[in-house]
This record gives C-alpha cells, structure tokens and sequence, in this order.
C-alpha cells in the first residue's frame, strides 16, 4: 500500500516540514491544514470511556487541565500508523502521560511529558495508576499553573514508536507491527494540561481511478456519475445511489466533497447489499443548509435520523475535507479537520442493531455533488478496547432502552412502576396531583382536560422548575412521541417530584411514573439538561417514525428464519419455525392475508425452553393489535412491511418454536412465519442476560371458570393488555393486586385514563378501534414477586390477552 497521509490542499508524505535537526516541525500552532482534532473545546465526547466517568479533570476552551491522580482518560480512536501532536504543559515536580493501549493485550504503554532529561522517555508498561502520596482521583482541578507549553509529536510507523518534544527526538521505542493502539491521557504528581490534540493517518488507497467507475455500482442509473478532470460528478437526477462492490468493516474514509447551493446528499457506510443506509447501515448527512439550521437529526454530519452531530464546520458551495473513520462500534467523522460526529454504537439503542461491515456509498438525492481525493484505509477486524464495551451506568438510558429493545424488560434491573392518581372538583386554586419520591421518572400523564396551569417542583424547590398549560407539555418536557393525551414522556427527579394543578374547576389525572434502584445514578430534570443520553431521543423518534411509514429492520444483522404452511385444518396446529440453543427472537412477522385479523380463527402459539404448554397462545388479531384493516401507525411495538410484526422479544435458553393453529371450521391455507433471531453468542448468554420469559395469558369472555379479572402467578413483569368487547366499548380496569396489596393509584377513576380516550385512535403506547382496546407499558411496566390480579368491571364481556415477561 502506498503511505501518503492526507493533508487539507495537498498529498505530502508522511514525515512532515523539518526543521534544521530533521525533526518534524511541532513548534507552531497545528492549525486546520494539518490532522485532526481529537477534542471538541467544552465537550467530553470521544473521551469519556472506561468503568468511571472522568473525574479529576477540567475543560475549558479546548484546554483540558487534569489533577494528579486524576482518572486515566480513554479516548474513542485506535490507531495503526499514525502521528499525534499536541502541546502539554506540567507543574513542578509532574508528569503529562499520553498512553497508547494495545487493544488484543490490554496493555499499556505510556509516553511521559516533564521538565527534565527524561522528558519523552516511553515507559512498558506505564506507571502505576496513583503514587504515594498523591491526591485521590475526583479532587477539583486548580486554575492555570505557571508552566510553559511544550509541544510534542508522536509518531507510530510500523514497528516503530518514536518521540519529538519540542522539534527535537526524544527516545524512540519498538511496538508490534500489528498491534493496534488506542489513545488515552494522564497526569501524575502534579497538575498537567493538554491542548490542540491532532492526529494524521495515511490516506490509504484511493477508491476511484478518475476514469471510470470500476469497483461501483447502483441499481439506477450508473451514467448518473462521470469523471470530469479526476473528479467525480453527480448531475443529480435522484435515486442513484453510489455503492461500492467491496465491503468494508474498519477503515478511515477521506474525501473532498463540493455541494451546491441548499445540495442533500451522504454518505453511506457498513450497508449490506440489500439494505438501505438509514435504517440498515448507517448514512452521515451531507447537506448545504444554513449555519443557524439547529443541529438535529438531518442536520450536517448527523448518523441520519439517530444521532445529531456535535457541532458544524462545512463551508457552504466550497470544497470541503470529510473524514470518516468506523473502528468497530465508534463512528467519527470530521469536517474540515474539527470533531463533528462520534457515536459509540453499542450503546445506541437503535445502532447497535445495525451492521459492522457493508458497502460505502455517496448519495444521489437530487443535488449536483463532486468528489474528490476520496481514498480509504482499512483497519484489521478484531476487538475493540475493553473500556469501550461497558456503557455508562445511567438510569435514564436503561429505562428509555426498553421503547426501542423490548427484551431489556426481560432483565432484573430494579426498576419500579408505581400510578398516582387524583381528580379535581370545584373551583380550588391549586391542587397537588401527586408528591413522588424518588430517585425516579414520571412517565405518563393522561388528563380528562387541559383546564388550568400545571407546575412541576423538583427536590424540594419553592418555584417550579416548569409551570405550562396542560397542552404544552409535549413541547416544553422530552418528546418521546407526537401524542398529547396520553403524553408519554422522561422527567427524571434525584429526590422528589412535586406535580400541581392550579385553576382547573374539573379534571382527573393518571400519573405512571418508575423509582430508579440506588445504583444507577439519575439527576433532576431541568429545562437545559433533561438528563436524556445524547442522541437518544432522536434515535426514538426516528424508530416511532419509520414504523409510522411501515419500516423496520427488515435487513438486520440477525439470522432470518421463514417458513410457510401449505394448509392447516381445522383444529390442527402447525410448527412452523424450531430454533436450537439459546437467543432472542426480536420480532415475529405473520406472512398472511389481514383478514385473518378479523377473526379469531387463526393462533399464534410459542413455546420457550422445551416447555409443555406454549408460552403464548392467543389469536393473532390480539398479538397484532391496531393493524387490522388499518395501516401503519407511529409506535413501539407493531409496523406493517410484508406482513403484520410484532417487536415484542422473545428470548430462550433452549430452544424456541413458533406454531400456527386453526381453531376455525375452514381450513387456513396461505399462511407462513418470518423470525429474527440473535444466537447466544451475540446475545452474551441468553438465559443470564434476559431470565424471564414472554407470557400471553387468553382469557376469552364468557367462559364460567374465569372470573372479570385476569392473574399472573410467580414472578415477572406486565407489560401490555389487550381486549375485544363482545357487547360494548372496552372499559379501563377498575382495579390491580400485586403480591396481595393494592397499590395506590388504582382504583375506579373517570374512564379512558387507562386506555385513553372514547373513540377510535391509535398512539404510540395505546390505542382503541371500536370494541378493541390495547396497552403496551414499555416504560412503565409492573413488577410483582408472587401475582398480579388485573381486575375489570363486573359487567365486563371481554376477550382479554394479558401479556407480561414471566421469570422461570
């Protein structure tokens, strides 16, 4: 492979300007014509990895001031061949490290930065962590220290590792020619700073040859794309989407890209053949808008529709230098030398379904785009550093995980629901709804009106943090969906959350909220920080949105199993799909015409684990509830695409079948089964990650051996309802028992604060459609340890399917 590294204007081997000593040149500023930026000025992103958030540390201004013993710092980046600058400055009597961890080993070395002779000196393996004597990690770091900056440039060429400090060589050291390096910083025994951290790779391979378009393809029109001079150039018809035949996994991608005026376009990477970039690969937007656009999920440089970059650099209707780099869960990308993307996919709820390898692609969306420059360098496959694997303890995200991964329900995580409920009567000035105690997160608000004020203290505060009118909630707390009543929604609390309502002469109120167990830290919410992982709630948008338009995972990374059944009698069941060892069914698709949704002739049975009765058995016009005869709608758990889906996991440790039965007086011909199942080994051990089980218990109206109520015995979790009427409209439940106790909350109140209102409707969480009523509690499932008792009306004529993820 030829080694030519990337520079802004021109190609330049990789040992840069010199100085008389022929040393490269650090001794000036890095500036936007050299490398990288590794570190946005007052953001952590890229950085904070490792078992502990980074304490010890300050950043300011792109200046990052550490305190000795100060937590050791991960970055996001490995690297092969490479070249790292950056200035460092140390008081008396301190080190500055700049470690380079071998990824395969999980050893590190470590580059030591002091006043003095040793300065640069390459320590295997790297100092221990906390000296005698010194400060323990987490104190605060004090002002500026009365140190000079240093410069200093580290320079990794196969096997060897070599040291500049202040444009002279410093030591130089042997790694392996095949090791892999990640980047991390450190300071002992006095208080170090760091500043303009930059990096420069070699360019690569180009991926063009200027002439034609060997090595790409489209299912357009591939005449779309010519070369004029070197560079390629889209006229722009729409539809023609670039891809190249190979498939990449780990490489750092660069171009330069020139859009005109108002231009939509991207690029797409890790997209498998038959898969779309947005919602099976990954696509980073490239779009000529204004500079005051915000910056959302379509902005420039978002991982589209999921992630909204950390800032912009591009130039409108000029050349712009892109730089993309996917090294194994982390996509980054730069504009321009600045840090404008960095995503760990293995922590995103909605990425980490998406693949690791695939075609790369430049889009064509109707814009006149040219490319030049564009090269790749591949990166071997292979794990990633350990501290890249372990997400952030964060109550928030494991809560919000379950809209978009409903097999988190499956997980003992501790975390509680609990209903407040209240009406108001009569013309009082202020009422308090509810006085929570936390750590916890309200997460529903369903009303009967949007009379009045509503205020919201948080931790004891005698002015609320929000004050609003009913109808404004969705706007002014985290928007998780486009429904106003019931308003599902994040407000996190550390230690109380109190809820009033002023000026309303009449209103009841249902008030689901979830407590957080001690370990998985929360903070109050706040209207500049609503406490939501970033990203996050763009991710959940875009997940409620695409199933709206009738989209899911169609080509997810998972095995896809499908089978179809020639004709079933009447009262026969047949399996269809049998699964061996031990996974995760994330959804199950019925290949069938939806009039069989108008009946309960046709059944869904699955049985987890060898067990003697199916763990679900219901009719399927239950299991797909909200799609007969209607279409997509935006939500959680059902999306239309080639037949019905349910999202609802299933997980099981040994084994899994999916059967189909008659219980009509006509034979069923027709009918089939899709599945996608995650094995045991990419779900880290089925049976220890998710210990319960998906459960339906049908409960048809009118049988004399079932009372109007529905029971759940041993131990688990409720996380949906769904009823058909025989005579009238559904009614809410009048009351639950968990273990033998009635929690507070649940008694009669006005109708349709369950549910939701009289009439047809459909949201993300619930829904009715004439004498069909459902629920999903995704966010605010209920736990019990013994039984659940769901108690309805006495004069209740209704099919019940109660569902729930039971322990075995």
């Amino acid at each position: 492979m030829q080694r030519v590294f990337f520079m802004a204007i021109v190609l330049s081997v990789f040992v840069v300007p010199a100085t008389a000593a022929g040393e490269p040149d650090v001794s000036r500023n890095p500036g936007d014509d050299w490398g990288l930026e590794l570190l946005r000025p007052d953001q952590w992103v890229g950085w904070d990895y490792g078992p502990s958030a980074p304490r010890g540390w300050r950043l300011e201004g792109g200046e990052l001031a550490g305190t000795p013993g100060a937590t050791p710092l991960v970055s996001g980046f490995t690297f092969g061949d490479f070249e790292l600058r950056l200035q460092w400055s140390v008081a008396p009597g301190g080190t500055c490290l700049v470690r380079l961890g071998e990824v395969a080993s999980g050893q590190w070395v470590a580059v030591a930065l002091r006043d003095g002779p040793e300065c640069g000196t390459i320590a295997r393996p790297e100092p221990p962590a906390q000296a005698a004597g010194e400060p323990s990690p987490g104190a605060t770091p004090a002002g500026p220290v009365p140190a000079a900056w240093h410069t200093a440039a580290i320079v990794r060429s196969g096997q060897e590792l070599r040291v500049v400090v202040d444009g002279r060589s410093a030591h130089a050291a042997t790694v392996a020619s095949s090791a892999r390096l990640c980047l991390g910083l450190a300071v002992r025994g006095a208080q170090g700073r760091f500043r303009q951290l930059r990096v420069q790779e070699p360019l690569g391979t180009p991926m063009f040859n200027g002439k034609d378009l060997q090595g790409w393809w489209t299912p357009g029109a591939l005449s779309a794309w010519h070369f004029d001079n070197g560079t390629l150039v889209l006229r722009g018809l729409g539809g023609n989407y670039l891809r190249s035949r190979k498939e990449y996994g780990n490489f750092t991608l660069s171009l330069e890209y020139r859009i005109q005026k108002g231009g939509n376009s991207g690029i797409g990477i890790r997209t498998p053949p038959a898969g779309w970039p947005s919602t099976e690969g990954m696509e980073l937007q490239i779009w000529d808008v204004p500079a005051d656009r915000p910056l959302d999920k379509h902005a420039p440089m978002a991982i589209y529709g999921n992630v909204p970059p950390l800032g912009r650099a591009d130039r409108s209707g000029q050349w712009n230098r892109l730089v993309i780099k996917a090294d194994g869960p982390m996509v980054s990308a730069w504009v321009n030398g600045q840090l404008v993307q960095h995503c760990n996919t293995a922590w995103h709820p909605e990425l980490k379904h998406r693949y690791r390898r695939g075609w790369i692609g430049i889009q064509d969306h109707g814009a006149r785009i040219e490319v030049r420059q564009m090269c790749i360098l591949e990166a071997p496959e292979g794990e990633s550093p350990a501290a890249w694997q372990t997400p952030p303890a964060s109550a928030i995200a494991r809560l919000l995980d379950r809209l978009l991964n409903s097999q988190q329900l499956a997980q003992s995580d501790g975390i509680r629901s609990h209903t407040a409920a209240a009406r108001v009567a009569g013309a009082g000035s202020e009422t308090v709804l509810a006085d929570l105690q936390g750590p916890g997160a309200l997460v529903r608000i369903a009303r009967t009106t949007d009379q009045g004020t509503l205020a919201l203290y948080f931790d004891g505060q005698s002015v609320p943090s929000l004050e609003c009118r009913p109808a404004d909630l969705g706007h002014a707390l985290p928007h998780l969906t486009e429904d106003a009543n019931p308003l599902l929604t994040c407000v996190a609390f550390r230690q109380r959350l109190r809820v009033v309502l002023r000026h309303a002469k009449q209103a009841a109120y249902r008030l689901d909220y979830v407590t957080f167990p001690a370990d998985l830290p929360v903070a109050s919410w706040t209207a500049r920080d609503p406490g939501v992982p970033p990203g996050w709630l763009a991710a959940i948008s875009y997940r409620r949105e695409q199933f709206g338009w009738g989209v899911h995972r169609e080509h997810d990374p998972y095995r896809r199993v499908q089978a179809q059944a020639g004709e079933i009698a009447p009262g026969k069941s047949q399996t269809l799909i049998r699964l061996d060892g031990a996974g995760v069914v994330h959804w199950v698709k019925l290949l069938a015409d939806k009039k069989l949704l108008e009946s309960n002739d046709l059944w869904l049975e699955a049985t987890a684990d060898e067990r003697s009765q199916p763990d679900v058995a219901t009719p399927v016009r239950y299991w797909f509830a909200g799609l007969a005869g209607q279409g997509n709608y935006q939500n959680f758990v059902l999306v239309d695409r080639g037949g019905v889906t349910n999202m609802l996991a299933m997980p099981f440790s040994r084994g899994m079948k999916l059967a189909l039965a008659n219980r009509g007086s006509r034979p069923i011909r027709n009918v089939g089964l899709a599945v996608s199942v995650e094995t045991q080994a990419a779900a880290a051990g089925s049976l220890a990650a998710y210990p319960m089980r998906l459960r339906a218990v049908y409960c048809p109206a009118g049988a004399a051996d079932v009372p109007v109520e529905t029971r759940l015995s041993g131990a688990g979790r409720w996380v949906g309802v769904v009823c058909q009427s025989r005579t009238k409209a559904v009614p809410d439940p009048v009351g639950l028992d968990i273990d033998g106790e009635s929690p507070a909350g649940w008694g009669p109140l006005d109708a349709g604060l369950f549910f939701g209102p009289a009439g047809d409707f459909r949201t993300s969480g619930a829904g009715r459609r004439g004498a069909l009523a459902w629920r999903y509690l995704l966010l605010e499932a209920v736990d019990f340890q013994k039984s659940l008792v769901l108690r309805w009306p006495a004069d209740t004529s209704a099919d019940r399917l109660v569902i729930s993820y039971l322990r075995d």
